[in-house]
């Protein structure tokens, strides 16, 4: 396993959330199946297709003990997962506005805020097993620019929402090349893994 890691859920035509930030049937794959996948640190059972248990339960296993980096967005929109941030580990946030007030000490616990996505992949691999995962399309189109992203994750759903958050959106990837490592075809989502190479 890699790094520094992204992965998310993608519709055909591009886009991992509708422009409210949802994700409407991007997720529906995670409970297409019987098989029983327990998500790491965090009290979700997915019950996916065969195919997906396995690929979804090797890279699951893989970022048990690592450390994620997500935006302010994410963060805000998720209400800081309830003080458990996928993974179970330390959680950084790349944002210039400090905490949000009014939230207790036992959800913030596991964050901290910091000004800038170099910075926050520096302290994750630092707080974990050197494994890092991103979440937010912002911060993997960030860390790609930096050179930082090694491994690109996308879960391909065969639903066109023909607006919303792009994966990616202007990505500027300057020198990076990607390189397929993985197919797998599950039911209801195609998944794949690219490594990133840097000319």
């Amino acid at each position: 396993m890699p790094g520094v890691v992204a992965s998310f859920c993608m519709s055909l035509d591009g886009f991992v959330a509708r422009p409210d930030d949802s994700v409407g049937p991007l997720f529906d794959w995670y409970q297409a199946g019987a098989v029983e996948v327990p998500m790491a640190g965090y009290p979700i059972t997915f019950r996916v297709a065969p195919a997906s248990a396995e690929y979804l339960s090797t890279f699951l296993d893989s970022v048990r003990h690592s450390a994620f980096v997500c935006g302010r967005r994410v963060f805000e929109y998720t209400h800081g997962w309830g003080g458990r941030p996928p993974g179970g580990g330390a959680a950084f946030v790349v944002t210039h506005r400090p905490p949000p007030a009014g939230w207790s000490a036992g959800n913030l616990a596991p964050f901290t805020f910091c000004a800038d996505v170099a910075s926050a992949i520096e302290q994750a691999k630092a707080a974990g097993d050197g494994t890092v995962g991103v979440s937010g399309p912002s911060i993997a189109q960030q860390c790609l620019r930096l050179g930082l992203l090694d491994e690109v994750r996308i879960d391909l759903v065969p639903v066109l929402l023909g607006a919303g958050v792009r994966y990616f959106e202007d990505a500027g990837i300057g020198d990076a090349e990607l390189e397929q490592a993985e197919v797998v075809a599950g039911q209801g989502v195609t998944h794949l893994r690219y490594r990133v190479r840097y000319r």
